[in-house]
């Protein structure tokens, strides 16, 4: 494993300025974005423990099997046969990429307000440096559209989503260069 995050960060060290490519997690490196947890919203990074389970109608991920629990049993309107408050009814609109799904990243960038006075550079930069011709602009990342990994899940088949659990449980490799 230690081999492949060395590559992930050459990758990132070729990709850090914006010569023509699309942002790295948008590059074929690799790299697969994660799910997220619906109960306590950090990606799924160990991605043999992810929970894929549907809940309430909608499939859901967790990071793990406690997070699925929270959700699933623990904030419910009733638990061990007593009436619960809705104390951390985990609903609505709660996921980022969800609200954003199917954006062009740089619409996205810019709804979020992560752009300098000029209105074209990027407040967040993969690097230090501060060249002016290093730094990464709203139309260096436009054309990139943002799928929710949550939504897309959901609008799987279940064939797709079963072929797509079973991918995302085995994890990724990185891909030992970028041609």
């Amino acid at each position: 494993m230690v081999g492949a995050l060395g590559k992930w960060w050459e990758h990132y060290s070729a990709l850090s300025e914006p010569n023509g490519h699309n942002p790295i997690a948008f590059e074929n490196t690799g790299y697969e974005y994660p799910h997220r947890c619906w109960s306590c919203m950090v990606p799924c990074l160990i991605r043999e423990d992810t929970v894929f389970a549907e809940v309430d109608g909608e499939w859901r991920t967790y990071c793990s099997e406690p997070c699925h629990w929270t959700d699933a049993v623990a904030f419910r309107g009733e638990y061990n046969g007593r009436e619960t408050p809705a104390m951390g009814r985990l609903t609505g609109l709660r996921e980022w990429e969800t609200l954003y799904h199917n954006w062009d990243l740089a619409d996205i960038i810019q709804d979020l307000g992560y752009v300098r006075d000029d209105g074209e550079t990027l407040v967040p930069q993969p690097h230090v440096q501060f060249d002016d011709s290093k730094m990464w602009k709203l139309d260096d990342v436009r054309g990139n559209p943002f799928p929710s990994p949550k939504v897309t899940l959901n609008e799987m088949s279940d064939e797709e989503r079963e072929e797509h659990i079973k991918a995302y449980k085995q994890g990724f490799t990185i891909h030992e260069s970028l041609s």
